[in-house]
């Protein structure tokens, strides 16, 4: 029997979740839905709603890799949770092929008149990923992203191969790089659209054969490269050498609001619910062309929706500048067996007390442990919960030493309420919270 884990040390369970590998977390088993290409027709949202309603909890979260999550399941659930993705292909043959299948997909495409159209590229990746049992030594977490480019791009996305679509000719052509976002990942070539599928398989098979080299090698492919260079990538066969080792230039994105050919909409901490995704999937089939596009920006796109005012409606965000939205929270007490306070209702007290801190930040993060799973990195503000109660710091991440330990969840929101109070009387007009927050002196804390 597993033993539960204490609030003070979190629980490292070393995989990601699928539908034929559930977690069990603290409303049940959660399992992920790995969605090819991040399109769902409306029929298949419908369904999904329809099996989050009767087998689980009624809650669905979006992952940041675009993957859907069904809540609060329990053993006796998953056989029919099984029949039914199934019938709607969107059940992998084995635990194995499932994991490996970790493909983001830029979500405009094919809408999004400034990128390219790159689904045909991503489905047959899925499909050769799953079908390969050459690649099943992929260690966990190894992802792949396939863009297009354009206002939809992914290109602040960090993933172990990385596909960018560049102009070439009268078409486009792939250019390949290894381990980061597009600004930071190792170039290593050019490869056509139909020879996608075939080079990544030879990555993916050199990386486990690199791996097995080494003793201690790193399980990522930042990491790997780092230690042997990406000359054994390079040397692929499809590959061909690339003019300009620079990545391409993409402007802003914009995903959220109307856009030229969809609607996006997002949901603080990436949370709705089964009625919210059963009602989307109504208006797309109403006002749309019937699809529904996952994001790694727990948002959704509404191909061919053009009038938000039922989307407001339903609680989401069309707004990017949305205070919300640079609030992260994990699940909390409830939905993770080490969380102890109420996550999300204490983020959306900050959201409310703190608006000018919080929208000057990269993020705010309230975390319901120290293990910061919703934001590994530093945030402008961090609390961090044990036993029921917040520690708060400042430019910090999760795990290390709160600066103002052992506080009330009200507390913590006063303390952040605080800091918001004096960035609006002393912050100089386009400072970052981050840079303001590090030149207080300890007498202003």
């Amino acid at each position: 029997m597993m033993m539960a884990a204490s609030p003070a040390q979190p629980r490292r369970r070393g995989y990601c979740p699928g539908v034929l590998a559930p977690m069990e977390v603290g409303d049940g088993l959660l399992v992920r839905v790995r969605v090819p290409a991040g399109i769902l027709t409306a029929a298949q949202a419908r369904r999904i709603a329809a099996l989050g309603r009767e087998l689980g909890n009624g809650l669905v979260d979006l992952s940041h890799r675009g993957n859907l999550q069904l809540r609060g399941l329990d053993a006796d659930g998953l056989p029919p949770l099984y029949a039914a993705l199934e019938s709607l292909g969107l059940l992998a043959a084995d635990v194995e092929s499932e994991a490996v299948r970790n493909v983001l997909t830029a979500p405009a495409a094919g809408l999004d008149p400034q990128g390219f159209d790159v689904r045909a590229a991503a489905l047959a990746l899925d499909a050769r990923l799953a079908a390969d049992a050459a690649v099943r030594g992929l260690t966990p977490k190894f992802g792949w992203l396939v863009c297009g480019g354009g206002v939809g791009h992914l290109a602040d996305s960090s993933t172990d191969v990385r596909f960018d679509a560049v102009a070439d000719g009268a078409g486009f052509a792939f250019r390949v790089a290894l381990g980061g976002t597009l600004a930071t990942a190792v170039p290593i070539g050019l490869c056509a659209p139909a020879g996608l599928p075939a080079v990544a398989a030879a990555i993916a098979r050199t990386f486990i054969a690199l791996r097995a080299a080494r003793d201690g090698a790193p399980r990522r492919m930042a990491g790997l490269v780092r230690e042997t260079g990406a000359g054994a990538f390079a040397a692929l066969p499809g590959l061909t050498p690339l003019a300009d080792a620079a990545p391409p230039v993409r402007a802003p994105r914009a995903v959220l609001g109307v856009q030229s050919g969809w609607l996006g909409v997002a949901f603080p901490f990436g949370r709705l619910d089964v009625d919210r995704l059963d009602a989307l999937a109504g208006l797309a089939e109403r006002q749309g062309c019937g699809e529904i596009r996952l994001t790694p920006w727990r948002a959704l796109l509404l191909p061919g929706v053009a009038d938000g005012t039922e989307i407001a409606a339903l609680g989401g965000v069309l707004d990017p500048a949305d205070v919300r939205l640079r609030l992260t929270a994990c699940s909390g007490a409830g939905g993770c067996d080490v969380g102890t306070t109420d996550t999300h209702a204490d983020a959306l007290a900050l959201a409310r007390r703190a608006p000018a801190l919080a929208a000057a930040a990269g993020a705010v993060h309230v975390s319901g442990c120290s293990k910061g799973c919703a934001h590994p990195a530093p945030a402008a503000v961090t609390l961090t919960a044990r036993a029921g109660r917040y520690g708060v710091d400042i430019n910090a991440a999760a795990s290390g030493a709160a600066r103002w330990p052992d506080l009330s969840p009200a507390e913590a929101v006063d303390k952040v309420a605080a800091l918001d109070a004096l960035y609006r009387q002393r912050a100089e007009p386009g400072v970052g919270a981050e840079a303001f927050l590090a030149t207080l002196a300890p007498a202003d804390l």
